[in-house]
């Protein structure tokens, strides 16, 4: 397995007993999430935690004049960015997915120690692998995400995760990805893709960014999911 262009922050006590892929957003890399490994490795219940940020590839974006910046796939319109959905691009990311969770399982890590996350584009991604990936892992991040490829998704959906748990944090002044499409996202997960356990989280004057109220309950459900003292 060729090794993925990602940031990798190995656990502080060895060997590694969980692990956390996190997907960042449009035009960022995973140095702009890697202060996350840097705050929970702060705390001695994180000390086996690995963490894992994929880098997004370069390309033209076509919302923004096709100037190349990194994402996990192209985006047509801000207004709507489910416009002329990037259906290949979109599952080629989905599969980076796929192949780190199988990477850290191969490091010897428990599936179900395993919590898959992202924001914005990788938020989208991380709530459609929740619906996808074969194997059964802890849990599932989304913050300030949304839905793509909705019928593909619908035809290659499987129950394994079903009843994972899901958290979904959202701010209400979100004007890049409004609370309408987080919203969206939870109805057409739970309702069309049978992922029950979704929790949405609205948090007031939030915009496209992250607030530490989110970063607080992230941290709780890092904790309840892994099962972590």
């Amino acid at each position: 397995m060729s090794a993925i262009n990602a940031i990798r922050i190995a656990s502080k006590t060895q060997p590694a007993k969980q692990s956390l892929i996190f997907l960042h957003g449009l035009g960022d890399t995973g140095s702009g999430w890697s202060f996350l490994a840097e705050q929970l490795q702060r705390d001695p219940a994180f000390r086996n935690t690995s963490f894992i940020f994929p880098n997004a590839p370069v390309m033209g974006v076509t919302a923004n004049g096709n100037d190349p910046t990194t994402a996990w796939f192209d985006i047509h319109s801000w207004d709507n960015v489910q416009l002329q959905p990037d259906e290949s691009g979109f599952l080629k990311s989905l599969n980076v997915i796929e192949k780190l969770v199988g990477e850290q399982i191969q490091n010897g890590v428990d599936p179900q120690n395993i919590v898959v996350g992202g924001f914005s584009q990788g938020a989208a991604l991380a709530l459609a692998s929740a619906a996808t990936l074969p194997t059964k892992i802890a849990g599932f991040v989304s913050l300030s995400g949304f839905p793509m490829i909705n019928d593909k998704l619908l035809e290659i959906k499987n129950a394994t995760n079903s009843d994972t748990p899901v958290f979904h944090g959202h701010g209400d002044q979100d004007t890049i990805v409004p609370l309408n499409d987080g919203q969206s996202a939870k109805q057409f997960f739970t309702k069309r893709c049978g992922v029950s356990n979704y929790t949405l989280n609205i948090y007031p004057g939030m915009g496209h960014s992250a607030c530490p109220e989110e970063i607080d309950d992230l941290v709780k459900f890092f904790k309840k999911v892994l099962r972590l003292n």
